[in-house]
């Protein structure tokens, strides 16, 4: 998981973004630029972006040259994105790191910030869900042993939620605040996860995970 130094702000015009000043009050390192002058520029690696997206659709007609030559650039996440005009799936496919969307309540912005920083995707819960699944039935097709099968099998829904939250680094108190239940529920979950995927901790609880899909992890 790829934690980043720095975010990179894109802006229509030359002003100070709401979008800077909530990175820097939570201590992160910004810099705000305009798109004209985004031909050209270099970016550094361990830099995550951020691209306007207001008014724009994302969706089966493709993806625009400027949001493609960013994407280009390092890796990206849209803000100001509103609801009906934005396809989350096709956004995650695509490799968009996260939508924010323009009637995003602060405190959610600020989770959001920090999420994508630490590496995270931020998309709605549905959306990963739906990953988890998609993920688990094409090990399904691959192939794989009947124990890795029957464990896959006996997840519900929340453990699987909680195995990708894990997967991407998350602490008991973060997957706890992800999904709106207290850390003693995270704790019994692991518990149920680790008994029935047969691991005695979080490495092996991944080591687990890699091991049933050659080819990706959660």
């Amino acid at each position: 998981m790829e934690r980043f130094t720095k975010l990179l702000i894109i802006t229509e015009k030359e002003q100070t973004s709401n979008m800077a000043l909530l990175a820097e009050s939570i201590n992160i390192k910004v810099e705000q630029t305009i798109k004209p002058d985004l031909q050209g520029k270099s970016i550094r690696n361990g830099t995550l972006v951020a691209f306007p997206f207001y008014g724009r659709q994302l969706g089966k007609r493709g993806i625009s040259e400027d949001l493609q030559h960013c994407m280009q650039l390092a890796p990206v996440f849209l803000y100001q994105v509103e609801r009906s005009f934005v396809d989350p799936n096709y956004a995650l496919n695509i490799g968009i790191r996260g939508l924010i969307y323009r009637d995003e309540q602060l405190d959610r912005v600020l989770n959001a910030i920090k999420a994508m920083m630490a590496g995270e995707l931020y998309y709605p819960r549905a959306i990963m869900s739906e990953l988890v699944d998609e993920v688990l039935q094409q090990r399904f097709n691959q192939g794989f042993d009947p124990e890795a099968l029957s464990a896959i099998q006996l997840l519900t829904k929340q453990e699987k939620k909680i195995i990708q939250l894990v997967a991407d680094g998350s602490r008991n108190k973060e997957v706890a605040m992800a999904l709106n239940i207290s850390a003693h529920t995270v704790k019994a979950h692991l518990s149920s996860i680790f008994r029935k995927t047969k691991s005695r901790n979080r490495v092996e609880l991944l080591r687990w995970i890699q091991q049933s899909s050659p080819s990706r992890t959660l």
